[in-house]
């Protein structure tokens, strides 16, 4: 929702409220999942995804707060602004935080933040930028949603029922079960993303969507697929912006939207 209850004079004040909501909302859900780990109730592997996974829709999600002027997409690129700072201090060893490196490293090594996590954050900020959802633009939720949906479910999924057959390149361990929680989660994620903002723009046709969405997920699978290890977070939305402007230039009417939104 275009949401300013102080008015156009102070739109800019409102958004550095949901600024700040924002970030409470992504550090509720790193602390959560700390908590998760820590009663060792699930696997690391496990708990490490869930942020992976949740971390991004529910910054979206907060975008429904910003007042949708001119100003409201650089200061919601402030928050994984911070975060990319937090994890370059926590993995170079100049800050502590525990529960960030307990929710999203493997080994229990801060320095694992400079990698796959690194490269999710700074995605972040270059979607908030280019493709922040005013004036009306889904590629944002799509390529999220296959960042962080489709690509935390198929590391969670393919280690549970992926079995010892695994292929790859660069030393990725894929699996067929990866894929097919890749392929489920980028297009079950970024279309309820966009559902839910389809309550504010009717522009997000659902129906006319779907076979796009279908679309980027089955290209977005098959790219981290044949991803080398920590690149994935790159390459998959890389792909999915390759396809959004194959669709607008070649299939306009599959993508009815501008390329970028700045």
């Amino acid at each position: 929702m275009v949401f300013n209850p102080l008015g156009p004079n102070l739109a800019w004040i409102w958004d550095i409220v949901a600024m700040i909501i924002s970030i409470f909302a992504v550090m509720l859900v790193v602390l959560v999942n700390g908590a998760i780990q820590k009663s060792g109730k699930l696997s690391s592997d496990v708990t490490r995804k869930i942020v992976h996974i949740f971390a991004a829709p529910v910054f979206l999600l907060t975008w429904y707060l910003y007042s949708g002027e001119i100003l409201s997409r650089y200061i919601a690129m402030i928050v994984p602004i911070l975060f990319v700072l937090l994890f370059i201090g926590i993995g170079s060893g100049k800050v502590k935080n525990e529960a960030f490196v307990v929710s999203m490293s493997r080994s229990g090594d801060p320095r694992e933040l400079l990698k796959g996590t690194l490269y999710y954050a700074i995605m972040i900020v270059i979607v908030t930028v280019l493709w922040f959802y005013i004036p009306p633009n889904p590629t944002a939720f799509v390529i999220l949603g296959c960042l962080a949906g489709g690509d935390g479910l198929a590391d969670v999924i393919g280690r549970k029922y992926g079995g010892e057959r695994k292929f790859g390149i660069g030393g990725a361990e894929k699996t067929i079960a990866g894929s097919i929680g890749m392929f489920f989660g980028s297009f079950l994620f970024s279309y309820i993303l966009i559902a839910m903002f389809s309550f504010e723009f009717a522009a997000f046709d659902l129906v006319m969507l779907l076979l796009p969405i279908l679309v980027i997920s089955l290209v977005a699978t098959f790219v981290e697929a044949i991803s080398p290890p920590n690149l994935d977070n790159w390459t998959v939305p890389i792909a999915v912006i390759v396809i959004v402007a194959l669709f607008i230039y070649l299939i306009p009417a599959w993508w009815p939207f501008t390329l970028l939104t700045i």
